[in-house]
């Protein structure tokens, strides 16, 4: 068996134990079985987006308005549509090394309220038509016919959608990762990688070791490949290697906190509320608002509840959630799904930083440097398509195909999200929806007037940086205002498709 203080070379290397690194080690075991592989990550994973997540299985509700009509958007959404499909095997295999069998909790409700932007109601009309060219089952319901959502009048809901995504706590299958990791000697490495560096001039093979991996002690790792699963951690490595630095898009923080809800013992033992509040059996959330994956609560049962997630996008990370936040999540989650939750306590979860390139797609495959692989920038959906990414990287990364997208390779130029008009309109309903989110009201006259301030901003970003046919993603807008970050996210560019 390999053990951290005996062995030191590998044949592979993954460096993050969050959900996509654990999945591509449990991967790489399960199809080859005298390969020398090695996990690396804290065993704390302090910042890690996988256990600040919920964690819900989102395909259909992620689906944005006009995803389909861009390739790149396109091939996005068709990562979690491939993903959707193997989580139930995933989760059968891997129950066998888990204390106790588990699976997804299908089903989740979709919500248009009074609270949320004409926006959002243009995004589920788009998830619905989605959802019915593939065939996808699904339900729309009268809001009276779901007792226990019981929102304040100011936030009256007008449509409820029931879609079959998912939820999963991720804090069990990362013990089961783990607990298969021991039983299939796969090195577990409780520490960070802080030196990363290739060999030159040597052959890349299973067999012979071309980058040395320091660790936080001073530990020296021989791997003849390396997996970089660790989220935005991964630029500081990055930065570390002049030709990857310069061919890959750089990662950014997309930070998040989330709220561990809890009905008090008191409400338990003696009543006083409405007891439909305990009868919340799936998923209810929002769209997307203003850039964050909407609010949305998770029930664990027994009055245990998980509330999400802030979302910001920064340059550097922020250890601590932001007062704005925290009080629009707890202002949400009494007005828009059910008053009683007015009593009830909680602690704050996270922050946990999804890793988010400048352009908002993804880093899968091997990097320019051979022998390094990527998997990386997945944003939110990192836990969602993990069993794909690990499928198709395991493959390549033995020897064999994937299917991933070409376009997605971590050596490439910025993709433009859609194009410039377009990138400025979705913006400015970003913008929109997260002013309505933290309490935004105007008179009606007033709108076109905001929207017109808005979009001139913004107009005026794109001039600033003389971009004629690329569009950035609404959420790396501000970084392209600061003249320090654009500095050091500028990278060549593709035009407009």
């Amino acid at each position: 068996m390999f053990t951290a203080s005996s062995d030191k070379t590998f044949d592979i290397v993954v460096v993050g134990n969050g959900a996509l690194g654990s999945a591509i080690a449990y991967e790489l075991r399960r199809r080859d079985a005298s390969a020398r592989i090695a996990i690396i990550g804290p065993a704390a994973r302090t910042g890690g987006a996988t256990v600040t997540a919920g964690a819900m299985v989102n395909v259909w509700a992620e689906i944005a308005r006009g995803q389909f009509e861009n390739p790149a958007l396109s091939d996005r959404a068709n990562l979690g549509i491939q993903a959707f499909g193997l989580w139930d095997d995933w989760c059968t295999a891997l129950s066998e090394f888990s204390t106790a069998p588990f699976k997804v909790d299908w089903g989740t409700y979709v919500i248009n309220n009074a609270l949320g932007s004409p926006h959002e109601v243009a995004t589920v009309d788009y998830q619905i038509a989605t959802m019915q060219r593939h065939n996808v089952a699904h339900q729309l319901i009268s809001p009276v016919d779901v007792a226990w959502l019981k929102p304040e009048a100011q936030a009256q809901i007008s449509r409820i959608v029931r879609i079959p995504d998912g939820r999963i706590d991720p804090r069990k299958m990362l013990d089961a990762y783990e607990r298969f990791f021991a039983a299939r000697n796969v090195a577990i490495f409780d520490s960070t990688v802080k030196q990363l560096q290739f060999g030159k001039g040597l052959l890349r093979s299973l067999m012979k070791s071309t980058a040395t991996l320091t660790l936080a002690d001073g530990t020296e790792l021989k791997a003849g490949q390396v997996v970089l699963a660790n989220g935005s951690f991964a630029q500081e490595l990055i930065d570390q290697l002049p030709d990857v630095k310069r061919a890959t898009p750089r990662l950014v923080w997309g930070a998040g906190s989330a709220l561990d809800v809890s009905l008090p013992p008191w409400i338990h033992k003696y009543g006083g509320l409405d007891r439909s509040i305990f009868d919340i059996d799936h998923v209810v959330r929002t769209v997307d608002r203003g850039g964050a994956c909407g609010v949305h609560l998770v029930p664990y049962g027994s009055g245990e509840y998980y509330l999400g997630a802030s979302s910001g996008v920064w340059f550097e990370p922020e250890w601590k959630p932001r007062v704005h936040a925290v009080h629009v999540l707890l202002r949400a989650l009494s007005e828009e799904i059910n008053g009683a939750f007015f009593f009830a306590t909680f602690s704050i979860r996270g922050p946990g930083f999804r890793p988010t390139t400048i352009d908002g797609y993804p880093l899968l495959g091997e990097a320019c440097q051979p022998g390094l692989w990527m998997a990386n920038g997945t944003k939110r959906d990192g836990f969602t398509i993990s069993p794909l990414i690990a499928r198709e990287l395991a493959s390549a990364i033995l020897g064999g195909t994937s299917t991933l997208p070409q376009r997605f390779s971590p050596s490439r130029a910025l993709i433009s999200y859609k194009t410039r008009a377009e990138a400025i309109g979705d913006s400015v309903a970003a913008d929109f929806g997260g002013e309505f989110q933290h309490g935004l009201k105007l008179p009606p006259y007033a709108v076109e007037p905001y929207r017109a301030a808005k979009r001139q901003k913004i107009e005026a970003v794109y001039d600033k940086r003389d971009l004629a046919n690329f569009g950035i993603h609404p959420e790396m807008v501000h970084l392209y205002e600061n003249d320090d970050f654009f500095t050091a996210i500028d990278h060549p560019r593709e035009a407009a498709n």
